[in-house]
This record gives structure tokens, sequence and C-alpha cells, in this order.
């Protein structure tokens, strides 16, 4: 019986040592920065969330492999999109959500640890689908200079990741779209890119694809 326990023990060991690595990655500070404050009482716009949660998650893949050394399959790595200026409010909540801060805030410090931990040994368990409530990596970017668009074009994400653009400077948002551009050559975790305002002509004709208008059809790049 003991041996037959030694048995299973190794076998188990094997079957996730192709995954070990991963529990190594951490949140790269140096190309993204997370949301720091709690989203203030007020909604925002369910109906936005919506269609914002339908964005993230579109072709984003289930996050399950056949075998542990496998990548999963991310039919759409990256996908940018954009949403007025006034719906600030909303994105806010939305992100905060995603990346699962709310859980921390309802759960007792130990609860807030365990959910902590849970998540860090997630990737041990390679054939299970991604949950619907599983935490995004978040970053919210005010601006971005040249050593974190650098830092964007090398990142590779631990895990799905929303990037938020808040009010960008002009041709800001077409350079870290081509930043992520070279950062979803190589990554397996589907990257969104939200930008929060206007996007002019002349700036949407610089990107491969043109982003996503969440308030309506996609925006014309001429």
């Amino acid at each position: 019986m003991l041996n037959a326990g030694l048995v299973l023990v190794a076998a188990a060991l094997v079957a996730v040592a192709p995954r070990l690595p991963r529990l190594r990655q951490r949140y790269d500070s140096n190309a993204l920065a997370p949301i720091t404050d709690k989203p203030d009482a007020e909604p925002g716009d369910e109906n936005l969330k919506r269609r914002l949660m339908a964005w993230v998650m579109d072709d984003a893949g289930n996050g399950a492999t056949l075998l542990p050394w496998s990548h999963p399959t991310v039919p759409c790595v990256l996908s940018c999109a954009t949403v007025p200026a006034d719906a600030r409010l909303t994105v806010r909540h939305f992100g905060y959500r995603l990346a699962g801060y709310h859980q921390l805030d309802e759960r007792s410090r130990l609860g807030g640890i365990l959910y902590r931990l849970g998540v860090q040994l997630r990737p041990l368990i390679w054939f299970l689908p991604r949950r619907t409530d599983e935490p995004w990596d978040d970053a919210w970017l005010e601006a971005a200079d040249e050593t974190r668009i650098k830092a964007l074009a090398r990142w590779q994400p631990r895990r799905p990741t929303l990037i938020v653009l808040d009010h960008p400077a002009a041709g800001l948002a077409a350079r870290v779209a081509g930043a992520l551009g070279c950062a979803a050559k190589s990554a397996n975790q589907p990257i969104r890119l939200l930008i929060l305002g206007p996007v002019s002509a002349d700036e949407l004709a610089t990107f491969t694809k043109p982003p996503l208008a969440l308030n309506g059809a996609r925006q014309r790049n001429g």
C-alpha cells in the first residue's frame, strides 16, 4: 500500500514538473502598473461591462492543455479596443473585478492569503479550463516612457492580461500597440489593450488591425 502511494506521488511530481517554472513567474512591474485604488461605489454602465467581458473573452482560449508541457491555444493573442473617455469609471470597476481585487476585499486576511495561494498554484493543473471568474493580470497606464515601451515589447504575460491606456498622449496608443505586437509573437496568454479616449484617424492608420469601438463598430483607419 505504501509503495503504491509512493508511486502515485512520484507520478504526480513527474506530471507537474514541466509546470513548476511557471510558479516563478511574477508580475512584470517594468512593463505593467496595476490598478492601485478601489473604485468609487458608483458601479458605472453595466451594459458596457458586459461588452467588455465579451471582448476580453472572445477567442481567448480556455487555458487548458492536453499535456502538462504544452502551452494553451489562444486563437487571438492580442486584441485592441476603444471606449469613450467618459467611460473611465466603468472601465475602472470592470478592470478591478477582472483582476480579482474584489475577492480580497470580500475575504478575511486568512481568506485572502488562501485565495492568493490558489491563484499562484492554479498553473499546475494544466487540464482544467480557465474559470470565468479567474483573475487576470492588469495594468492601468496613464503614460508610458521609452523604458516602459521597450519593456512591453519584451514582456511575456504569465496569465491573461488587460492593459488600459488612460487618455494616452498623441501617438502613444499606436506605439504601445506596436510593442505589444512584438510581445504577442511569443506569448501564450491573451493580451487585451483597451484605449480610454479618442484616437486620431492618423494614429489609427498605423494599427495593423483597427481597434474595436465598444460603443459601436470597428473604428475606421481611413
